[in-house]
């Protein structure tokens, strides 16, 4: 596949730095990379060879110098987008880039729209979709956990998986081919029920798969984190405690929080997007009013919750209240204040199923085992393994569930006597939606989509 055009865009973040990058690709970056670049003593590069880094300067169509630069051209198939690509390192800055870029748009090359890079990429059979997906969240990564999620995606962790599956599907549907074109032949080449077996091992492996998505998702995007409980109980303190700063205005007087307050916690690799809220209790107060309101949105938004209580005193009845509106939801209970003697145990409240730390917020006492029990929420009892492979998408999500019911219809259909025609016609379907996840088939409306969310110069 080639492209007509050639296209340019600045590949560093905007704003005062130390260098800045002006990528080009296409069929005439190197030509345009020719015509703007010359050597220190002025006269232009007769030959730019592949993968050489050249110093010198950019002029502009006026033969002005812009600025003192580096260029290095990649040759096809040898680049980012298997075209041949040219990037001019020059100084950082917004005037310096963009300079540079308006001189080598000036010469033919066109501003590349978002994401046009790595489409050109997947379009070029360099990374397929799902690894072209993993770019971004490489570049989005917040957390080593996060980062370390993308970086397998893009080096085809997910997509090898997924490949080896769709071949122990073909190879299913070739045998269930053979039953079909020749069902008077006596020509069954794998008895029926040795392919239902290899049916429900490939089920049970994209089970595993999709059992990762949670886990996934959270390292990916974050998992949304309100801090709730009555006035007065240490939320403020427990967020501070958390973020290792005072982020939050911490006073003995009850109702000091009157809106949400959010900020990003990392812990062993884990996104928190942690929200402080204000304390919920019944009141006449209009502003307070209006605290508790925005509280309650933010329970029901959060993926998970920290219930606040005061251990060193007798629950009230707005504890109570808020212990049964979020027995729903996903919580973690704080026993604030454990370095008082406690007035109630989880145990005698009927509380011994739901996880419950003791802790200080102002001390700091409790502070590591309760950023455990979080971890242990978002990735289960198991520590994440090096190298397990998580769904992140839900893209990914959807089309591997899809592919996993048509897996065991076709299961199904081979212990019940289904006309082989419906199981065959199953396997095509779950190859099909694996086809989904690494691109194979998507119609250029979804790929616009997906490659519309990259930045600029990606």
């Amino acid at each position: 596949m080639t492209s007509v055009d050639t296209i340019a865009a600045i590949a560093t973040p905007a704003g005062v730095g130390g260098i800045g990058v002006v990528r080009l690709s296409g069929p005439e970056a190197v030509a345009v990379a020719r015509q703007v670049f010359v050597r220190p003593s002025g006269t232009p590069l007769a030959h730019l060879e592949s993968h050489r880094v050249y110093y010198g300067y950019v002029i502009n169509e006026h033969g002005e110098r812009v600025d003192e630069a580096l260029l290095c051209v990649m040759r096809q198939p040898r680049s980012y987008t298997r075209e041949d690509v040219a990037e001019i390192s020059c100084h950082g800055g917004v005037l310096t880039t963009q300079r540079v870029l308006e001189t080598v748009l000036a010469h033919g090359a066109r501003v590349a729209e978002p994401g046009e890079f790595t489409k050109r990429a997947f379009l070029h059979g360099r990374l397929d979709l799902a690894q072209a997906e993993a770019v971004i969240d490489l570049i989005n990564a917040r957390t080593q956990a996060s980062h370390r999620a993308a970086l397998q995606q893009l080096e085809g962790a997910l997509s090898r998986q997924l490949r080896a599956l769709r071949e122990q599907l073909l190879q299913v549907s070739v045998y269930l081919e053979v039953g079909i074109d020749f069902p008077d032949e006596d020509l069954e080449l794998v008895p029926l029920d040795e392919l239902g077996v290899r049916l429900t091992e490939v089920a049970s492996r994209l089970a595993h798969l999709l059992g990762t998505f949670a886990r996934g998702q959270a390292l990916r995007e974050g998992l949304a984190t309100a801090i709730i409980g009555r006035p007065n109980v240490g939320k403020s303190s427990l967020l501070n405690a958390l973020l290792g700063r005072d982020r939050a205005i911490v006073s003995p007087y009850p109702g000091t929080t009157r809106d949400t307050i959010e900020d990003a916690l990392d812990i062993q690799g884990v996104l928190l997007r942690i929200i402080d809220t204000a304390g919920i209790r019944m009141t006449t107060d209009t502003i307070e009013q209006e605290g508790v309101r925005r509280a309650r949105e933010a329970v029901e938004r959060a993926e998970l919750l920290l219930l606040v209580l005061d251990g060193s005193t007798a629950l009230t009845t707005d504890d109570h209240l808020l212990l049964a509106e979020t027995a729903h939801k996903p919580r973690v209970l704080v026993r604030n204040k454990c370095d008082v003697a406690p007035c109630w145990t989880p145990a005698a409240l009927g509380l011994s199923e739901t996880p419950c730390l003791a802790v200080s917020a102002l001390q700091g006492e409790g502070i590591e085992a309760l950023e455990h029990a979080l971890v242990q929420h978002v990735l289960g009892p198991e520590a994440l393994a090096q190298d397990e492979v998580l769904l992140t998408r839900a893209r990914h999500r959807q089309s591997i569930a899809m592919a996993l019911q048509n897996v065991q219809a076709a299961a199904r259909g081979l212990r019940d006597g289904t006309p082989l025609e419906f199981v065959a016609f199953d396997v095509t379907e779950a190859m099909q939606q694996l086809a989904d996840v690494l691109g194979e088939s998507c119609s250029s409306e979804v790929l616009d989509r997906i490659f519309s969310r990259f930045c600029i110069g990606k």
